[in-house]
């Protein structure tokens, strides 16, 4: 594999501004996670759209000087995020004051973060190992009841060949993370469909925050690399007619290339847990689709648990009562023992709501 750096785009460090990417943006970033961002005056002091633990402050930022080539733009409305975070905070029974949608709605960001679009010639060598599907038809014989039965198993193996070769592609289009944290927001948000991207506008970006690419092309170069190699080894198993493709090595030169800055847009919003801690939740712009984590809230669950057992307990202590009544009116032990019943059933029920919330949170996936 070519080790050997193309020509990348320059990026700049822009100390403050008023105009950016010809709109009323200037860099701030937040000291918590240390992310930056283009954001219009009005939004410093607020919290960090991708964190919300810290507050976004006014600081220099490296960038590209020109502006982003392409975006997805907003195609859910505020009422669409409502009726997505209604049903985001509803599926969790035992939920903090603070997941609430109306709460969340009110805080929502409209954001726009990056990644990269990469069109690039490969032209070098390749080699690898093909391998081709072939069946194998042999017989299985089994004892079923007092005879002995044969029946055919076709199964399929696979036919490993070295084969080598050149190659001399244009790719275009080939995706590359302009964030650290892309997979994470990928996973939260889902797909995007990028065939509906239009060419960048200001007006376009008006109020929302847009997340600085902190893989700037000469950091995210190794992965555009990798991504080229895997389109590259794609074609030539294609090419080789093989169904399979192992030990893939390509010594190449990567010429013409050309970097696209994407805009993908999403909602942030925030929820705070039992402890005040910042839950950030997010919102595909495009599609609707939501993500983040949903604690449920363990001091509600103690505190109903708390509720279920004094009521227990109370009954408990009513059918004690009743029960020494039935010294002068018998059928009254009838009734306490009823009533020790419906106490050892409230007893029981006090756990639901002490374990629940435990339970749900351990599925929740860690961040």
């Amino acid at each position: 594999m070519d080790t050997h750096t193309p020509a990348l785009p320059p990026t700049q460090v822009v100390e403050s501004a008023a105009t950016l990417w010809g709109a009323a943006l200037q860099p701030a970033g937040c000291a918590q996670c240390r992310q930056a961002h283009l954001v219009e005056a009005a939004r410093l002091s607020q919290p960090c759209p991708n964190c919300a633990r810290g507050q976004l402050v006014a600081q220099p930022a490296s960038l590209r000087p020109e502006p982003p080539e392409l975006l997805v733009p907003f195609s859910k409305s505020r009422q669409d995020v409502r009726a997505a975070l209604d049903h985001f905070a509803g599926e969790v029974w035992l939920r903090p004051d603070d997941l609430d949608a109306g709460t969340m709605l009110q805080r929502a960001v409209p954001v726009y973060w990056p990644m990269w679009l990469v069109d690039s010639d490969v032209e070098g060598n390749w080699q690898a190992e093909t391998g081709f599907d072939y069946q194998v038809k042999s017989s299985q014989e089994s004892y079923t009841g007092r005879s002995w039965t044969t029946r055919d198993v076709v199964e399929t193996r696979i036919r490993w060949e070295p084969r080598l070769g050149q190659i001399n592609r244009h790719y275009d289009n080939v995706a590359v993370p302009a964030i650290s944290d892309h997979q994470q927001l990928a996973h939260h948000t889902g797909a995007y469909q990028t065939a509906q991207a239009v060419a960048y506008a200001p007006p376009h970006v008006a109020g929302a925050a847009l997340r600085v690419p902190d893989l700037p092309p000469e950091s995210a170069w190794p992965l555009a690399q990798a991504n080229l190699d895997k389109a590259a080894a794609a074609e030539c198993r294609q090419a080789a007619n093989a169904q399979h493709l192992r030990n893939f090595s390509l010594r190449a030169a990567y010429e013409n290339l050309h970097w696209t800055q994407l805009l993908l847009p999403l909602y942030a919003t925030y929820y705070t847990d039992d402890e005040g801690r910042p839950r950030t939740v997010y919102i595909n712009g495009q599609t609707g689709a939501i993500g983040g984590v949903r604690l449920a809230s363990q001091r509600k669950g103690w505190m109903w648990a708390g509720i279920i057992g004094g009521i227990a307990a109370a009954v408990f202590v009513a059918a004690l009562l009743v029960s020494v009544l039935g010294a002068v009116f018998p059928p009254a032990v009838i009734i306490g023992v009823v009533l020790g019943i419906v106490a050892v059933g409230l007893a029981c029920a006090a756990i639901v709501p002490a374990a629940w919330p435990w339970q749900w949170n351990r599925r929740q996936p860690r961040t």
